[in-house]
């Protein structure tokens, strides 16, 4: 192999290294919005529950249902991100 062309092997495994440091960042900084919104939405529920007494049965009942559609929002980002984070490090997701 001549000069040149190891110089370019080693340029592409450069910029391969940086795209995959780039896509675990990516994907640790997912993992993280995720548990923040989860947090955020568990404080919610519990000042719901603690205000549960004052809301009539309709309003807890649409309530539950925007909390569980929240919980399904932020599993499918977290899935949609972990499917983007295995794309890119060349893994096959299942």
């Amino acid at each position: 192999m001549s000069k040149t062309q190891e110089k370019v092997q080693a340029k592409i495994a450069e910029r391969d290294d940086y795209l995959k440091e780039q896509a675990e960042s990516n994907w640790k900084n997912a993992q993280l919005k995720a548990a923040l919104a989860k947090t955020e939405l568990d404080l919610a529920v519990d000042t719901f529950k603690d205000l549960n007494t004052e809301m009539t049965e309709e309003q807890i009942k649409a309530t539950e249902e925007q909390v569980q559609l929240q919980y399904a929002r932020i599993e499918e980002f977290l899935m949609s991100e972990k499917d983007k984070y295995l794309e890119r490090m060349g893994i096959q997701a299942d």
